[in-house]
């Protein structure tokens, strides 16, 4: 009896002291529930392209948060591709003011109350409900307790419209384009890339991608056909969910950096493209 008791005490401790090391291997990061979760999103519309994705994510029925500028919805066409917009069951809208900063990110995000007063107006004038915005031309979050900047020259600008009431979203993953607005990289690619930054725990928020695309990308009949290959592909992948960006998690526990650490890059993945951007690790998790 006595010989069982300690075999039992030996399979606990070996059972607890795996369990610790697991723990410990694992980090701070705390667990994530279900499946890795992408959240798509779209920058600068209604522009010339909105058409198409809004064609593509009816077709494919895939969850999609189309941050709009206002000012871009005075010609009565780009009001139209904003109305489809509205109409589409799988599109919602976010503000990404109604300036878009007019070009001159460095003087805007110099006077904050003007910022503010942007969005503003592009929340009347767009008649948005929900205060779920991102920030022209910069990297910003703020929602929660949470906040980060990759550019400083926007933190006084996230923390009033923060103040105010507003969940700011940056991003983890943005699929680039040329000047010319062409796609840069395949579906296969970008679909490649959003898994391996997913494994490695890039993002945010571990588990949860955002994935940043702009609408004037998808204005050419080879563009249109890669839009429809990603969709395909996330939607097939049943390693991975798709929903609104405000379903974004709020509460989670945060990064924090160590002095003397240094950022660190993201080796390139296995899918042609390389990646020579900083890792910040006071946004992305270690």
């Amino acid at each position: 009896m006595r010989n069982e008791r300690r075999k039992v005490l030996k399979w606990v401790a070996a059972s607890g002291a795996a369990w610790l090391l697991a723990g410990c291997k694992q980090g701070p990061r705390p667990p994530v529930p279900g499946k890795p979760t992408v959240y798509l999103t779209t920058d600068d519309g209604p522009l010339r392209g909105s058409e198409y994705i809004d064609a593509a994510v009816r077709e494919y029925e895939v969850p999609m948060t189309a941050f709009v500028v206002g000012k871009h919805a005075q010609s009565l066409a780009f009001r139209a591709r904003l109305e489809a917009y509205r109409n589409n069951p799988h599109i919602r809208l976010g503000n990404h003011s109604y300036t878009h900063a007019n070009g001159h990110y460095l003087d805007y995000y110099r006077h904050p109350q003007r910022v503010l007063r942007d969005f503003e107006h592009n929340q009347r004038a767009l008649g948005l409900s929900e205060k779920i915005g991102r920030l022209p031309g910069r990297d910003s979050w703020r929602f929660g307790s949470r906040a980060y900047d990759a550019d400083p020259t926007a933190r006084a600008a996230a923390n009033l419209l923060a103040r105010n009431g507003y969940r700011l979203y940056g991003w983890d993953l943005e699929w680039t384009h040329t000047q010319s607005g062409a796609p840069i990289g395949t579906a296969e690619q970008i679909h490649q890339k959003i898994i391996h930054q997913l494994a490695k725990g890039h993002c945010f928020t571990p588990g949860h991608l955002v994935l940043l695309m702009h609408d004037q990308m998808f204005r050419s009949r080879a563009a249109v056909a890669q839009l429809h290959s990603l969709l395909s592909l996330l939607k097939e992948d049943r390693t991975i969910r798709l929903r609104y960006i405000d379903d974004y998690p709020l509460t989670v526990r945060p990064t924090t950096l160590k002095k003397g650490t240094a950022p660190r890059l993201i080796k390139a993945p296995v899918t042609g493209i390389g990646e020579s951007t900083p890792v910040d690790p006071l946004k992305f998790g270690r």
